[in-house]
């Protein structure tokens, strides 16, 4: 009997412990009650999750990766400053209602706006990493890598020994990777880089090494920056494999024009916010005056845990509610908040063409079960969804109206927009919007649709674990 009393009374501990816990740290009531269901279902091993999982960054931490404003670009005072006199921020043709939003991710994450950029798409791996390695072999100042997965496989090591190459030619070389996302680097894989004269920081990195208690904040930004003038950004890791799936379809951008700076700025941010003994100090000598000019207006804009709003988040949810033709989203996960299945559920009964494309194989079990769980509910409500099925679909793309698109590499997901460091290009041009719009039909060539009749054939047992698996949301 005693047995019990004891085991009762720290179950009460356990609770109590677990409600403290949980509501010490400001978040989202879903994010709230999926805590504590893990705790209060699993005494002892549910905080050992938690230790991992849950924990928020420092708020000292959080400072380090904050800035007011983006270094070495002049130009973000002078639109500031129009914005508060309410000034038009963009003025390209057709722009239509789409200043609001260009105001409000000004706001929400200070996200330059630049115009005059030309915009290379990229969407298959082979075209991809040969543009870049070509790109790579004829940087004469400097490349900065900024990355979440590096495989050591034979494109991971065919990029580490490129620039190994070019540190030995005098070009500086700093590379920048998300210790999770790469998990499976060796540790001597950089040492005849540094040997060279490269430099190598891990993302909040911790002397547990991979063991590393705040791995739920993680750096899933990619972009790479040569010599000022040349920017990518987009979804493509650095290996042929995304954890075991061949990843043949993404997004990357190749930007020229006004923009790189901004990138840039990104990666100095990141950098510096990271490294202890490498900071980059003299700032100005890597920002330079763009030598090639488009037409392409755009933003690129940041995501993440420091922030006070979901940037990217607010910058998804102005693209649809705009939308008067159609909204066509692409997506490895597709896991939203309250706010975007509700702006998706309206622009459908409206008429609007909504779309929903995510791969039928994908890496995370749970994750793919819970956005099967929210493709019912687009299907439900008047959309269409798709399920890709040659390899991993792994592209972020909105694109509305075929005029504006964003893509980069937040996944339409509660993660992407709480928890990873993200970025995401917001871009308002017709012909890069029709460029996307392609993609996406030369993507339903290769996909099954997903229909009321596909759904209703679930067993029971699917339909209840797909059902479950989206308890777990917020915090997957």
């Amino acid at each position: 009997m005693w047995i019990w009393l004891v085991l009762g009374f720290l179950y009460i501990i356990n609770a109590l412990t677990a409600i403290i816990t949980v509501f010490r740290s400001h978040r989202d009531i879903s994010a709230v009650w999926a805590w504590l269901l893990v705790l209060l279902l699993l005494p002892v091993v549910g905080f050992l999750i938690y230790f991992v999982f849950g924990r928020k960054l420092r708020a000292n931490r959080m400072q380090d990766l904050m800035t007011q404003r983006l270094l070495g670009i002049d130009d973000l005072v002078d639109q500031q400053q129009a914005l508060a006199a309410g000034q038009p921020l963009i003025g390209t043709p057709g722009s239509g209602g789409v200043s609001e939003l260009v105001r409000t991710l000004l706001r929400a994450d200070d996200a330059l706006v630049t115009t005059h950029n030309d915009v290379q798409v990229l969407a298959l791996r082979e075209a991809f990493f040969k543009q870049l390695f070509e790109d790579i072999a004829v940087a004469t100042e400097h490349i900065h890598i900024e990355a979440y997965t590096i495989r050591p496989d034979a494109i991971g090591h065919q990029l580490r020994d490129l620039l190994i190459e070019k540190a030995h030619a005098g070009v500086t070389v700093r590379v920048l990777y998300d210790t999770f996302g790469s998990h499976d680097l060796p540790n001597n894989f950089w040492k005849k880089l540094t040997a060279a004269g490269g430099q190598v920081e891990r993302f909040v990195a911790t002397k547990l090494g991979r063991w590393n208690p705040r791995i739920n904040f993680r750096n899933h930004r990619k972009l790479i920056i040569i010599d000022g003038q040349l920017a990518y950004l987009g979804g493509f890791n650095l290996g042929k494999e995304h954890h075991g799936l061949p990843m043949l379809r993404d997004t990357q951008l190749r930007i020229q024009g006004k923009a790189v700076a901004v990138a840039q700025a990104r990666f100095l941010m990141d950098w510096n916010g990271t490294s202890k003994q490498q900071k980059v100090k003299n700032v100005d000598v890597l920002f330079r005056e763009p030598v090639v000019t488009g037409n392409t207006t755009m933003q690129i804009v940041s995501g993440g845990p420091e922030q006070q709003v979901e940037a990217i988040k607010l910058g998804y949810l102005g693209l649809i509610n705009q939308a008067k033709r159609s909204i066509w989203i692409e997506s490895p996960y597709f896991v939203p908040d309250d706010s975007l299945l509700d702006a998706l559920t309206i622009a459908a009964n409206a008429g609007v063409d909504v779309r929903v494309m995510i791969p039928k194989k994908a890496n995370q079990i749970l994750m793919a079960k819970a956005s099967l769980f929210y493709l019912n509910q687009v299907v439900a409500n008047g959309g269409q969804a798709f399920l890709y099925e040659e390899g991993f679909l792994h592209a972020k793309t909105i694109v509305v109206d075929g005029k504006y698109v964003s893509t980069g590499t937040a996944n339409f997901d509660i993660r992407s927009f709480k928890l990873n460091f993200e970025i995401a290009a917001f871009i308002y041009d017709h012909r890069i919007g029709k460029t996307f719009q392609k993609l996406f039909l030369a993507d339903m060539e290769r996909a099954m649709p997903y229909t009321q009749k596909v759904i209703k054939a679930k067993t029971r047992p699917k339909q209840l674990s797909e059902e479950l698996s989206r308890l777990l949301a917020p915090i997957l």
